[in-house]
């Protein structure tokens, strides 16, 4: 089993930076750490976590629905605000469409799908539902990001909080995470199941579907191991005994400026990426 130090890194595919950057910096208030050669690495102020965006072209695919990612507001009444204020600048950010605020399993939130192929959500969890179980719902920041940080819109994005993935076999699968990827499996339940590293707030939902629109290797989670050996070790094994863990393809070692890395592919043929790095 692998002995991630981390859950890191979301990549993303749009069609063009250009058009997809000004969605995540004027709506969910993501800041601009890099970019360079078609790429743009992302970072909420109140989130490590850090999203990689790929520009892929005219012709990058739709993903599907529940390959999404979601932002977090502090109040219940934002969401509504958030409605209003995304609905209200459709063209502006040329967003196709907006859906209505709407509950569901505690949550409050709407769905909207930027022009990159791609749809975001900003969501309110009941506090009340940790109560019950759901551990996500625990607030995942450790302070307030005030207004004045991203002011005018009557709502503030308070962190990155999910991603979402598809999966053929949810059993099958819930083994994989836990015994092959060592991450944690904080909640769920039939239809769902709530994936993390035990040492960060955020987190992937998976969810098993009957039809699978496959995404490519740009769409990724990236898991931080220790050392770089313990990356060297780990593709040894996938290579030669990949199959007994469920791993479906395993792509070449990497070694760039004193990082280590590969790119696999899982049982359900949704993509990973393993790094580490010499510092």
């Amino acid at each position: 089993m692998l002995r991630p130090v981390g859950l890191i890194q979301g990549h993303y595919e749009c069609r063009s930076l250009e058009e997809t950057l000004p969605i995540f910096k004027e709506l969910l208030a993501l800041e601009l750490v890099n970019r360079h050669n078609g790429e743009a690495v992302l970072k909420h102020p109140n989130t490590d976590w850090l999203l990689v965006v790929h520009e892929g072209g005219p012709t990058a695919r739709n993903k599907p629905h529940n390959n999404h990612y979601g932002f977090r507001v502090a109040n219940h009444e934002e969401i509504e605000r958030a409605y209003a204020y995304i609905d209200a600048h459709k063209e502006k950010y040329r967003i196709k469409s907006v859906t209505k605020p709407h509950e569901a399993h505690f949550a409050y939130s709407i769905y909207f799908k930027e022009p990159g192929g791609n749809d975001l959500e900003i969501e309110y969890y009941n506090p009340n539902a940790v109560q019950h179980g759901r551990r996500i719902a625990a607030t995942p920041w450790k302070e307030l990001m005030p207004e004045e940080r991203f002011p005018g819109r009557g709502y503030v994005p308070q962190a990155m909080s999910h991603g979402t993935l598809q999966c053929d076999n949810k059993e099958a699968s819930d083994r994989f995470y836990k015994e092959v990827l060592g991450l944690d499996i904080v909640g769920g339940g039939r239809h769902s199941t709530y994936i993390k590293h035990p040492s960060t707030p955020w987190y992937i939902v998976v969810l098993p579907m009957s039809y699978r629109d496959y995404l490519a290797p740009v769409n990724r989670f990236t898991l931080r191991l220790g050392t770089p050996e313990e990356v060297e070790k780990a593709h040894r094994e996938f290579t030669t005994d990949g199959k007994n863990f469920g791993i479906t393809a395993t792509w070449d070692l990497e070694r760039k400026n004193g990082q280590v890395s590969f790119i696999f592919s899982d049982l359900d043929k949704n993509w990973w990426e393993l790094t580490a790095s010499n510092q």
